[in-house]
């Protein structure tokens, strides 16, 4: 569920539901996605949410791929762990985990007006069981995972003792770090210290790290002894949980907690200096709260409740400021070479295809056909009227349509690499790549229809080798620089509505360059088509057996072009939507201007009017110029 799906569509149905059933429903859903054999893909293609390497931290020898991660408090049964370490975390954050797991006697509540959810006193912890069979093959996640443990409180301590150490011990094989709650605070301290070093020395077998967590309201000073003691037996940090007491009972999960969160954060860092690691969550809701934890001495953020309330995209965002603050002081890289870097030869290919479509609109403007068209054939352009009087207009249609989207495709190549891959984003490389393989694929269609257009192989041939120079190149290291957005604005919730809009759009577009190849290498036309020249194609195929071949060859071309088309609108719709990307607006506004104009402007030239032909084509200017005005504000404004 990205932002764009999320802020508009889902969550408005999800909140109208209570939140158990909107939870186990969303969490489900993305725990069975992930499970299917290409749903980790999915989610990878949706999102693009993968943190930049820049961003690995490595504590208690473990290596988080970022900072920020996600908090018990989201998905306590460990439902979605596989899908949730695709959303580009740094760890997750799994439990509580309890002997026998355990159901909270009244069930979680959302605090709508304060942005927060409300959990029993004793919430839902999951079996031990259940966590190492949801947990199965932890290890190969890319992430860590943090299981946090619960004993019941009012047990006699040799028997919390025993449960502690079984839990530590028969947890999954993978998990290398285990959160451990205070079971009693009425213990003495002599009491807390035997506890500590028998769970200590049961961790050590296995090679886990222990962390001991405090909540956000809990007073330092009660609570230092029982930290000093952990930490000198062998801890590794703090983790402050983001509860906090509610009234008149229970505990609030959520934005309320966040100054509390903070103020721990600061007075933890203050008493125990640099060298223990603290994770710190509560209300974390937009990328300023996490910044805000991290000034104040958090190493890990963790977010729970901010993924409800702003969007599973918010962990992305942070990811975004959190790179935006590592590499603005560090020194730029010394210049490379030009041709060593990957934007130079997809910029060519896209020179190539942009000089290669106006050459198409020449020729269809005016010959329409050429020489060796008529040599397949075996007649002249003039002879073409004999057959039937609209046919050169029908094929004048079909060509100026193909040449307005190679243009489009052209100004799409050179926009994504002058601006985006040469300032090293992944995602705009990866865009080209996919759509100049999938153009090059479906050049092999005339397979379907027998015609091998010369220019159309040369054209092929000469920018397949630009494109596995682009390949062979080297990408180049990614400099932001625009401020991410730290707080959600007005402008990013609008544009939000036009990626949603755009991304229908490049799904339109996908769909119909399917739709369209099929056509071209089956049944060639469609009902309109053969209305528009009053003729039929059992006629034409009498009048020339090679005609209906050619226009096959032209019509799967065009499919073929508007696929590579389709995924150049809709993967930056999904994966580069940022703050201050101008040259992105303005490359897919001239594109598909030009597109559009080309494929409606040549209908109405050749007087072809038929309305269910032209709906599809006014249907998607209309998408596409409502999307990028509603996105305006937010990719064009750098503040």
């Amino acid at each position: 569920m990205p932002d764009w799906f999320y802020r508009t569509l889902s969550k408005p149905i999800l909140f109208s539901l209570p939140a158990p059933r909107a939870r186990d429903f969303a969490l489900g859903f993305m725990g069975t996605l992930s499970r299917l054999p290409l749903g980790p893909y999915l989610i990878d293609f949706l999102g693009h949410m993968r943190a930049d390497p820049r961003l690995r931290v490595t504590v208690l020898d473990t290596t988080f791929p970022t900072a920020v991660g996600i908090g018990p408090w989201l998905d306590t049964h460990a439902v979605a762990v596989r899908a949730l370490s695709r959303f580009g975390v740094g760890f997750i954050e799994v439990g509580p985990v309890t002997l026998e797991g355990n159901v909270a006697a009244r069930p979680i509540k959302r605090v709508v007006d304060q942005e927060a959810v409300w959990i029993d006193d004793e919430p839902d912890s999951i079996s031990l069981v259940d966590a190492n069979r949801r947990l199965r093959g932890v290890a190969k996640l890319a992430v860590p995972v943090i299981v946090r443990l619960r004993c019941p409180r009012g047990k006699p301590l040799a028997e919390i003792e025993q449960e502690s150490r079984h839990l530590i011990r028969e947890l999954a094989p993978g998990v290398r770090l285990v959160a451990l709650e205070i079971p009693d605070r009425t213990w003495a301290i002599e009491e807390w210290s035997s506890y500590l070093r028998q769970v200590s020395a049961e961790a050590r077998d296995p090679q886990r790290s222990l962390l001991l967590v405090i909540s956000a309201d809990d007073d330092l000073e009660g609570a230092s002894p029982f930290i000093d003691i952990a930490l000198r037996e062998g801890a590794g940090g703090v983790i402050v949980d983001g509860s906090m007491r509610a009234t008149p009972d229970g505990r609030l999960v959520g934005l309320p907690v966040r100054k509390l969160a903070v103020q721990q954060v600061a007075l933890l860092r203050e008493r125990y200096g640099a060298n223990v690691l603290i994770v710190a969550s509560g209300g974390v809701h937009e990328p300023e709260h996490a910044l805000e934890l991290r000034a104040a001495g958090a190493d890990l953020v963790a977010v729970d409740t901010g993924l409800v309330y702003t969007g599973p995209g918010l962990i992305k965002r942070i990811n975004d400021c959190l790179l935006f603050e590592a590499v603005r002081e560090t020194t730029k890289p010394p210049p490379e070479r030009v041709p060593e870097l990957s934007w130079f030869w997809t910029m060519l290919m896209g020179a190539g295809m942009l000089i290669g479509g106006l050459l198409a609109f020449a020729i269809a403007a005016t010959k329409v056909v050429l020489p060796y068209d008529e040599s397949f054939l075996g007649m002249t352009r003039d002879a073409l009227p004999s057959i039937n009087p609209r046919l050169l207009e029908f094929m004048a249609h079909d060509r100026t349509t193909l040449a307005g989207v190679m243009i489009a495709v052209g100004v799409l190549y050179v926009g994504l690499s002058v601006f985006g891959i040469r300032r090293g984003l992944h995602w705009a490389r990866q865009t080209v790549l996919i759509s100049a393989v999938t153009g090059f694929l479906t050049f092999f269609m005339f397979l379907g229809f027998g015609y091998l257009d010369p220019f159309h192989a040369f054209v092929t041939v000469a920018l397949l080798q630009l494109l596995l120079l682009g390949v062979h190149a080297r990408l180049g290291t990614y400099t932001p620089e625009v401020r991410p957005e730290t707080r959600a604005s007005f402008a990013w919730r609008m544009s939000l509505w036009g990626q949603l809009l755009l991304v229908i759009h490049g799904f339109a577009l996908l769909a119909a360059g399917a739709v369209i190849s099929v056509i071209g290498v089956t049944h060639v036309f469609v009902h309109e088509d053969l209305e528009f020249m009053q003729t039929t194609a059992a006629a034409l195929t009498v009048a020339d057996p090679r005609l209906i071949p050619l226009v096959a060859h032209d019509r799967a071309t065009l499919g073929g072009m508007l696929l590579s088309a389709g995924w150049l609108f809709l993967l930056p719709a999904l994966w580069g939507f940022r703050r201050g990307s101008a040259w992105l607006w303005w490359s897919s506004l001239v594109a598909g201007l030009i597109a559009y104009a080309a494929a409606i402007g040549v209908h109405y030239a050749v007087g072809y009017l038929s309305v269910k032909h032209l709906l599809p084509a006014f249907g998607g200017l209309v998408l596409m110029l409502v999307g990028l005005m509603l996105s305006y504000q937010f990719l064009c404004r750098k503040e």
